[in-house]
């Protein structure tokens, strides 16, 4: 399917989109602000850097855990209603973090479970709002609409830099998840405004056998299911260049806390670039294509500190990571949107979340051994072969001929 059929700006114009962009704006700054925070205040709280570490791995656990489900109860659900609720959850979590803070003498026992839930609902509302863009926006502006929405998180990166700085200030950091509540109160409000029809699913099976027809729409979709193996491998790749990147610029040649936070900047700006112009690539490549190439383009990335080995060398490997990489990205979260009916389409979204991540967790734990073993710049060049291969594997398939 092509969704290019009308110019890209009309998207804007879609008073949908305009509710969903904005909602979803407010959500990510409360999201990027309670990211920041939480492991400054666990660090505050326990001048530990393995608890930060702990607290990380708990936020990554409702993705692998919770993901598959969530999709099953978003297909079932009213996703407007249902997307207010995570709002309101998330609401409630992060004054019980204030409050814990305030009041209690070891708040950790509320930060954990209560980061948790935290990231369990913000899923399930990212979940729901793609159904949503399936559903109340027309066909030919869904290219367009996932690549405006794609830059959220790339904006979000640009401005980390400066949160962080603005949150090392805050005499107690906890004080900013009042914030956060009001910037998800704004978000519910802001969501109220979208004008959804319902379309109730007379579905009385239990969880699983919803879940087993979600496995099997995905696997009868060949190009998605392909796609998926691959997703697999780069996400993995991805996600160790990114930290032992920083491990790098650390390690061996010495940046300074500011300096890495211009990577993260710069990984930012390079997503906006990527997010702005990814629609108009795919109108002159066709998707697989430009799938297949932003691969093996953002492979090239991960050597870019060999052949500079500097600060600046960090930041061009960061920014063309982020900004090629994203149209990958981008092509990924379009095709699975045009792929699948709406009534799959939470199920078919949380089986490939999980799968999407399921190698990660090996990839980021081996690559330290890796390091201690042969090196960072072997690491990097396994991450470079690994992605030009899975991309060289792509090519031969039928996703390559998707438009």
């Amino acid at each position: 399917m092509n969704t290019l059929a009308q110019p890209h700006s009309s998207v804007w114009r879609n008073r949908s989109f305009q509710v969903l962009f904005s909602s979803a704006l407010l959500v990510a700054f409360s999201a990027q602000i309670y990211n920041l925070a939480l492991p400054l205040l666990v660090y505050e709280l326990t001048e530990s850097a393995q608890m930060m570490g702990w607290m990380r791995a708990v936020e990554f656990l409702p993705n692998l855990l919770l993901a598959l489900f969530i999709g099953v109860w978003v297909d079932r659900v009213n996703k407007k209603r249902w997307s207010q609720a995570m709002l309101l959850g998330q609401l409630l979590v992060v004054l019980c973090s204030y409050f814990a803070v305030e009041w209690l003498s070891q708040p950790l026992w509320v930060l954990f479970p209560a980061a948790f839930v935290m990231m369990a609902m913000n899923y399930g509302y990212h979940n729901a709002r793609m159904t949503m863009l399936k559903s109340a926006l027309p066909e030919q502006v869904q290219n367009t609409a996932v690549a405006r929405m794609s830059s959220l998180n790339s904006l979000m990166e640009t401005v980390g830099p400066v949160l962080s700085g603005t949150l090392l200030l805050v005499s107690a950091i906890h004080n900013v998840f009042l914030l956060v509540a009001f910037l998800l109160l704004l978000a519910f409000w802001q969501l109220e405004k979208l004008e959804f029809t319902h379309q109730p699913m007379n579905d009385q099976r239990n969880v699983l056998d919803s879940l087993k027809e979600g496995w099997q729409v995905l696997r009868a979709e060949r190009n998605m299911w392909q796609i998926t193996l691959a997703v697999m491998v780069i996400n993995t790749t991805g996600a160790v260049f990114w930290i032992q990147a920083i491990y790098y610029g650390k390690a061996e040649l010495a940046l300074s806390s500011i300096e890495v936070s211009y990577l993260i900047a710069a990984s930012g700006f390079g997503g906006l670039i990527g997010a702005f112009s990814a629609d108009k690539v795919r109108a002159k490549m066709g998707l697989g294509r430009l799938l297949i190439v932003s691969l093996s383009l953002e492979a090239i990335g991960f050597v870019l500190p060999l052949l500079l080995p500097n600060v600046w060398g960090l930041i061009v490997a960061f920014l063309w990571v982020s900004a090629v990489g994203l149209y990958g990205s981008i092509c990924i979260w379009t095709y699975r949107q045009e792929a699948f009916e709406s009534q799959y389409l939470g199920r078919v979204a949380g089986i490939t979340g999980s799968l999407f991540k399921l190698l990660m967790p090996i990839g980021l734990a081996a690559s330290g051994y890796l390091i201690a073993w042969f090196g960072v710049s072997a690491v990097f060049i396994c991450c470079c072969a690994a992605q030009i291969a899975t991309a060289l594997i792509l090519w031969q398939t039928s996703v390559r001929e998707i438009a």
